[in-house]
């Protein structure tokens, strides 16, 4: 059939591809591990297999949404933090070569941003912001209906905005950067510090801390309290800076929505300026774990 794309969202766990359609359905979604590699010459030989699996008939483009800086014309990522071994490897001349179809490669968080806002909760916006909760904080800007890249494809990079001057370290080098309080990261490394169960250094990981804050334990309640009012102060900042008004929150810490929407709320209101207050609107995000398969597979083909 013809009108379908391939979509890669190639995370440092897990890596996601399915076919997807001009209406954003995806068909034959697979999860591949990627943190079992240690190369891409390794990794692409199992990520080219699948694709042949899948079947190339009726595919008219590939997209690949990796975390990092990506160099859009030469398809090359210029840094990944959370997959070091791609590092400069140019990935769009390989999977060329591989597959014989044409491949655009673009940054994850854009394809999580570019999914709602074609079929999502950003559906029909003029503009929308979108926030990536996960191990990190990623971050993506549609503005007047277009994907906001800013100089040399950095744009959008809201996990390292300060909203915490001489704060905790982030793993960028900085201090009081929004990653190191609000990612499921932040929400280990914080337990911690803490020292409980008589363990100094004890990181349960963010789905459990969720668990401990849902049964009522006051720390774990607090650091999701910590968790929303940062969040809350970094859209503020966004919208006083922008005069963008529809936020959209996804990734994996985001089913805790309950624990920090409130905390979120309070601080957002406190901190923008005044001709803004009401109007600011924190939505869900919709595509769950396929956003970023879908997105990156219509900017592919909306690219070409």
């Amino acid at each position: 059939m013809e009108g379908q794309y391939i979509g890669i969202d190639m995370g440092g766990t897990n890596t996601r591809l399915g076919v997807v359609s001009k209406e954003g359905e995806v068909a034959d979604l697979l999860c591949l591990s990627t943190r079992e590699y240690s190369s891409w010459a390794d990794f692409s030989t199992k990520l080219t297999s699948a694709i042949s699996e899948m079947g190339l008939e009726g595919i008219e483009v590939l997209g690949i949404a990796v975390a990092g800086g990506v160099l859009i014309p030469e398809g090359i990522m210029s840094y990944s933090p959370h997959i070091r071994w791609l590092n400069q490897v140019p990935i769009k001349e390989s999977l060329v070569k591989a597959t014989g179809l044409p491949v655009f490669l673009e940054n994850d968080a854009n394809a999580v941003t570019y999914g709602e806002w074609m079929y999502g909760a950003g559906k029909g916006l003029s503009s929308v912001i979108c926030l990536t909760l996960g191990s990190g904080v990623g971050g993506g800007i549609i503005l007047n209906e277009e994907l906001y890249r800013g100089e040399h494809g950095l744009g959008g990079e809201i996990g390292h905005m300060c909203v915490q001057p001489s704060g905790r370290l982030c793993t960028c080098g900085k201090r009081g950067c929004l990653e190191a309080y609000s990612s499921a990261s932040a929400l280990s490394a914080a337990y911690g510090e803490r020292g409980l169960n008589g363990k100094a250094g004890y990181q349960p990981d963010a789905l459990q801390i969720y668990e401990r804050a849902v049964a009522g334990e006051k720390v774990a309640l607090d650091l999701f309290t910590s968790f929303g009012e940062h969040l809350g102060i970094a859209i503020a900042n966004l919208a006083n800076v922008l005069s963008v008004h529809h936020y959209v929150i996804t990734g994996g810490v985001s089913r805790a929505w309950e624990l920090f929407l409130g905390p979120l709320e309070k601080a957002l209101e406190a901190n923008l300026f005044s001709p803004h207050r009401g109007m600011v609107k924190v939505l869900r995000g919709h595509l769950r774990d396929k956003a970023g398969v879908i997105g990156v597979a219509r900017l592919a083909a909306d690219y070409l």
